[in-house]
């Protein structure tokens, strides 16, 4: 068991939960969480992390956030996603990031169904907006797949090194 990842988990889980109900409620995560990760890894990340690895691993985030701001100005790709899914990347071992991209689109692929089950049988909270388009109107919540990947992602570590 990765003792990194213990504790990355914890920390971040909650912030999972708000994005994932942001997203699903509003279609927005706000600004603070994205931020608040970043400063949750600063913070934490020296004392869990050799110091090279957490060198490297803000390295990687800042990469990802100027890919983010190539694929947002590209219309692609939402900014509130493209900011979560830049600050989870820090959390995220450096030698692992394909692996992490697999559960995410594993991820994907579940939330796609479950948000279509949800919304076909009818078990959707009132005025939550992911909800609120008719068929390829209807906005899917990014968020709610990057959370559940990377969740999923750190939760396997729990099991056996990935």
């Amino acid at each position: 068991m990765a003792y990194w990842a213990v504790v990355f988990l914890i920390v971040t889980f909650p912030f999972c939960i708000y994005a994932t109900w942001s997203d699903l409620k509003f279609l927005k995560i706000p600004n603070i969480l994205p931020i608040s990760l970043v400063v949750v890894f600063i913070v934490i990340g020296p004392m869990v992390l050799p110091f090279s690895e957490y060198i490297r691993s803000l390295i990687y985030g800042f990469i990802a956030l100027l890919a983010s701001l190539a694929i947002f100005a590209a219309r692609l790709v939402p900014a509130g996603d493209l900011k979560f899914a830049s600050a989870l990347i820090p959390f995220v071992d450096t030698q692992q990031l394909v692996s992490f991209a697999m559960f995410v689109s594993l991820a994907a692929i579940l939330t796609v169904i479950t948000h279509w089950l949800f919304g076909k049988t009818g078990m959707v909270p009132k005025g939550w907006i992911s909800y609120e388009g008719k068929g390829w109107r209807r906005r899917f919540p990014v968020g709610f797949a990057l959370s559940g990947g990377f969740v999923t992602y750190l939760a396997a570590h729990l099991v056996q090194p990935v």
